[in-house]
């Protein structure tokens, strides 16, 4: 990688966290390639998020072999060609989420603030979250700026992650004023509802959510 500038870690991070849409690839009963196009959240931690109904084809893949893997692209410039846009592939296991599970409240909401529209099916006794045990990041940036990292890498570190996880209604409570809504809030930064669902990154990663009032002050 010949441009110092280039942070792996925080444009894949940057990648995923703002990306709404992914493409799904999973394993065929034959043990072959499977893409469909689905839409994203992520965790706390920054693991990714589905939503998938049980009659779909890649939801019985997972059910049979979870290993799978998503890619999210940043658009490219008006004219320019589509492959300058940076892109991440993540790879891991897919798990779902039992609704009787205690994360499961919490991990759907997640995935509700990023996609409300959802709310209109999320009851269907056919549809359930699914959660990736994340097992590494392939990113691509351009001519020369590939990347691959471990899991450790990109996810936040646990401990962090369940200080947020138990912070984010208060801190979301806290932080709501007249301007546009806050729906979420991680240590990588805050999801946005005005007439979509934005995504507003931190300049770097939080270790406290004690920070973040101050971080969403610089930002302003």
């Amino acid at each position: 990688m010949d441009d110092a500038r280039f942070d792996a870690q925080d444009m894949a991070r940057r990648i995923v966290r703002s990306a709404a849409t992914a493409a799904l690839g999973t394993l065929t009963t034959e043990g072959g390639p499977f893409v469909t196009f689905v839409t994203v959240a992520t965790d706390i931690d920054g693991a990714p998020l589905v939503f998938l109904s049980g009659l779909a084809a890649h939801t019985r893949h997972l059910a049979r072999d979870g290993r799978a893997s998503l890619l999210m692209q940043a658009p490219a410039g008006d004219g320019e060609d589509p492959l300058t846009g940076a892109r991440v592939t993540v790879m891991g296991n897919f798990r779902r989420v039992a609704r009787d599970e205690a994360s499961h409240a919490r991990l759907l909401g997640r995935f509700l603030a990023r996609h409300p529209q959802a709310e209109g099916y999320a009851g269907f006794g056919d549809f359930s979250i699914h959660h990736m045990n994340v097992d590494g990041v392939h990113l691509v940036a351009g001519f020369g700026r590939i990347a691959r990292l471990f899991a450790s890498e990109f996810l936040v570190p646990a401990a962090v992650a369940d200080a947020f996880a138990a912070a984010e209604a208060g801190l979301l409570d806290d932080l709501n004023g007249s301007g546009p809504r806050l729906v979420a809030v991680d240590p990588d930064g805050v999801d946005v509802a005005d007439k979509s669902v934005k995504r507003l990154s931190f300049p770097r990663r939080v270790d406290d959510p004690g920070e973040v009032k101050a971080f969403l002050a610089g930002l302003g």
